[in-house]
């Protein structure tokens, strides 16, 4: 795929609004993802992305306690 704004470079990713394929030097990165220079200039048009509420590492921590607690349990 290659850049919508530099034909002769390869994209190295997309704009999460408007999807234009997009070269290093086209890329703009925030923290709500990779945008297009038109996009990351219109904040009102970005919507935050949804994050998680409770981190993964927390799950996996609660899931392996439980299944401790069950294998004690079943002895």
């Amino acid at each position: 795929m290659k850049c919508a704004a530099h034909p002769d470079r390869a994209a190295l990713g997309y704009c999460s609004r408007c999807g234009k394929p997009l070269c290093k030097d086209c890329l703009v990165r925030l923290n709500m993802g990779n945008f297009c220079e038109t996009c990351a200039n219109n904040p009102e048009g970005l919507r935050p992305r949804a994050g998680r509420r409770i981190p993964w590492w927390v799950i996996v921590v609660v899931v392996l306690g439980i299944v401790v607690l069950l294998r004690l349990v079943v002895r």
